[in-house]
């Protein structure tokens, strides 16, 4: 408040020394006590209305708007009704204070005054307009710089965790347990002159991971998209367990078009048949579901085996890793929960807002 009523002050003080340089320069004595009664009741008077034409100026601006003609239309009639309130205020204060150039009523001093100080008004008003407006545009190009970082630090932070989670995807998909049993089953359907199944399985297994490589620097990717990896994940393990495993999807065809992370469910359907299939001996069901809820896309992965904890070895890994991914790509509009089902089996719940893929059709 102090710099703002200090720069109000050297306002009147500049024509204070307009005024008084003009009689010094024609030789006459400067009468100092009225000019600066003047100047200073003109400067305050506008510092008492600036907050107003501000305000006026921030919720009708004339650059950058369709409708500018409307808002200068809106500023010119306010700039005329302005310049008369400051000398309605002007011709309220000056006559307590005997100047010699008015008389001592308000009403001789505003007809003295209005032919005096009303275009000067007028421009005054102008300048607090494009004061405001320079300090508005100033301010979103400081905003837009300081989200052109905050988003270049996100990209970056996004290629890592993304590079994080492919690596942590080859190295669940070519862990030496995974592959010894993949591998095995191979063989002992060669032995068993199963050659179709093995042959199946072989491609599979070379598919999984030519499309687990393929795409590297992507960041979401369709859900249907991503099914079809997670299918072929499926079908080798299908054939590695036999009766013992059984698929299922549920998926909203709405659904189907909707951006999902890249590789967000492998790590859920790898601790599903890690923990459902290889840790019990009983046939065990997994089933994958994807709607529409209101504007999120909920995408779950239940199974019925004997269950798992948000703590056990592994899954916590998994879950904190598609977390943290999450957090980056979508803050707070996200969710992932692991829910355990009383008579076994367990349920993880993905929210995500939804959006589908450019150019594509439900």
């Amino acid at each position: 408040m102090l710099v703002y009523l200090a720069g109000w002050t050297l306002f009147a003080l500049f024509f204070v020394s307009e005024d008084a340089g003009r009689f010094l320069y024609q030789g006459h004595a400067v009468q100092w006590r009225p000019y600066l009664i003047v100047w200073l009741t003109t400067a305050y008077a506008w510092a008492f209305l600036t907050p107003f034409v501000w305000w006026l100026s921030g919720h009708f601006p004339i650059i950058g708007q369709k409708t500018w003609w409307r808002s200068g239309g809106i500023h010119l009639a306010s700039s005329l009704c302005f310049a008369l309130i400051e000398e309605v205020l002007f011709a309220s204060i000056t006559p307590w204070f005997g100047l010699p150039w008015f008389q001592r009523n308000f009403a001789a001093t505003f007809r003295a005054v209005v032919p005096i100080d009303f275009h000067l008004n007028v421009i005054i008003y102008w300048l607090i307009v494009g004061v405001q407006h320079s300090w508005s545009y100033y301010h979103k190009y400081a905003e837009r710089e300081r989200a052109s970082a905050q988003l270049e630090l996100r990209a970056t932070q996004l290629e890592t965790q993304l590079a994080q989670a492919k690596l942590n995807a080859l190295k669940m998909q070519l862990h030496p347990h995974f592959l010894f049993n993949t591998l095995n089953a191979i063989v002992v359907l060669v032995r068993q002159h199963r050659t179709r199944e093995a042959d199946d399985m072989l491609t599979n297994l070379s598919e999984l991971l030519r499309q687990t490589l393929a795409g590297w620097e992507t960041q979401e990717v369709p859900l249907r998209r991503e099914m079809e990896l997670i299918h072929l994940y499926l079908e080798i393990q299908r054939v590695r367990f036999q009766d013992r495993l059984t698929i299922e999807t549920s998926l909203a065809p709405t659904t189907l078009n909707a951006l999902v992370p890249s590789l967000l469910l492998q790590p859920l359907v790898e601790n599903a048949v890690r923990h459902g299939v290889s840790d019990g001996s009983a046939p065990v069901r997994i089933e994958l579901k994807s709607k529409l809820k209101d504007s999120l896309l909920e995408i779950q992965v239940c199974d019925d085996g004997p269950g798992v904890s948000a703590e056990a070895p592994g899954s916590g890994v998994g879950l904190s890793n598609t977390r943290a991914r999450l957090q980056q790509l979508y803050g707070e509009r996200q969710s992932l929960r692991l829910e355990g089902l009383a008579g076994g089996g367990t349920i993880v719940t993905v929210l995500l807002p939804y959006h589908s893929q450019e150019g594509s059709t439900s």
